[in-house]
């Protein structure tokens, strides 16, 4: 393999791991979590399960709905699976707790920022979409509500199931919510500028935050 291809598989690891501290950063403080940790710990707490074992596990199950869907693994979607959950609870297990009101809520707020950057790093490696959002993508196709319809009533399914299960539904969810798209564009904007430069041209792919207008047919006089 590539040279370009090593280089892609790391930026891909940077990013995911930039994107796992920042969901550890949101967890932890006890505001509230993401939509699918709120599942996943609420799994975790009802099986006695690591967190990390929960996030890998719920990650195949989620690929197998995926490939039922028709979507086809790709070699992002198997290494988000084997690597977020391990990254994940290993950031949760020895990240400091701060000892303020003032530094939780920074912790929260930093560790959106995290996640929403990171995951638009990992995406500029074009290695595939993970599990979940490769879900998203796939219900999108099948039922004839927008991509943003689909999202959102993911979300909010999975956080209330999440919820029932004694995951951790607060306020920071909401943030979370409100936050993790402008967090993510910044994301995007910043890989997507160094996509421009080199070295960084040769392994990154520009994301398209925008529609492309399809080009109109030339009129003869």
């Amino acid at each position: 393999m590539s040279v370009r291809f090593w280089l892609r598989v790391l930026w891909f690891y940077v990013g995911l791991a930039i994107c796992s501290l920042g969901y550890a950063m949101v967890i932890k403080p006890g505001f509230g979590a993401a939509p699918w940790d709120i599942l996943h710990l609420g799994i975790s707490l009802q099986t006695g399960a690591a967190l990390g074992l929960v996030v890998q596990l719920f990650g195949l199950v989620i690929i197998l709905i995926d490939m039922l869907l028709g979507v086809r693994p790709n070699l992002g979607m198997i290494l988000n699976m084997l690597s977020v959950g391990p990254m994940l609870q290993y950031f949760r297990d020895h990240l400091p707790m701060p000892q303020t009101t003032l530094g939780l809520w920074a912790m929260l707020a930093v560790g959106i920022l995290l996640a929403g950057v990171g995951t638009a790093l990992y995406a500029g490696a074009n290695l595939g979409t993970g599990p979940r959002d490769s879900l998203m993508i796939a219900l999108t196709r099948r039922i004839p509500f927008p991509l943003a319809v689909v999202k959102n009533g993911l979300d909010l399914t999975v956080s209330l199931i999440g919820w029932w299960m004694g995951g951790p539904l607060g306020f920071g969810t909401i943030l979370v919510a409100l936050s993790l798209g402008p967090s993510m564009q910044l994301g995007f904007y910043l890989t997507n500028g160094l996509a421009q430069h080199a070295p960084f041209s040769r392994f990154l792919t520009p994301v398209a935050l925008k529609r492309t207008p399809a080009p109109q047919a030339s009129q003869s006089s």
